[in-house]
């Protein structure tokens, strides 16, 4: 007998966990022209327009982007990587002051004609290193079921699902 479920293809949000920030892998180095650096309030344009492409039912504008990363004090580092300038994939540091020691990888998203080259790789682990450096023990992510690509990533990173 096989049952059926109409909730099978509905998207789940998954927290994953990294335990430790010890062995943190080095950050893979994006081929030129491309350059992994931390996004400035000028490319808050720019990450909406990336963000809002990635996040399906969520309106992302500059001024909305620029206080959610630039303007919120537990948003420590919002990484880019640019190509000629442009970011063409992110993630962002954040440590909730209730608790210090977790940094949370937020808002990972690469443009679709650059996915698969290792640029969100290279944000992630970017990013982890800054939890390391901030002083944080562990890691955590939020993502949805849907994200294939991305929970392999997260998994190879050493993060498991909660």
């Amino acid at each position: 007998m096989i049952e059926k479920s109409d909730t099978l293809g509905v998207p789940v949000v998954v927290t994953m966990r990294r335990a430790t920030l010890v062995g943190i892998p080095a950050m893979p180095i994006p081929a030129a022209p491309m350059v992994v650096r931390r996004a400035r309030v000028e490319d808050a344009g720019a990450l909406a327009v990336l963000l809002g492409g990635a996040f399906e039912g969520e309106i992302w504008d500059a001024a909305g982007t620029e206080r959610e990363l630039f303007g919120d004090e537990t948003v420590r580092a919002t990484l880019v990587v640019a190509a000629e300038e442009r970011p063409v994939a992110t993630a962002s540091l954040q440590v909730r002051p209730d608790a210090p020691q977790c940094g949370w990888v937020r808002w990972v998203a690469t443009e679709p004609e650059w996915r698969g080259k290792g640029l969100g790789r290279a944000v992630v682990v970017g990013v982890l290193a800054l939890a390391a450096q901030e002083g944080c023990r562990e890691a955590r992510l939020r993502t949805s079921t849907d994200r294939l690509a991305a929970i392999r990533l997260y998994l190879q990173l050493g993060f498991e699902p909660l």
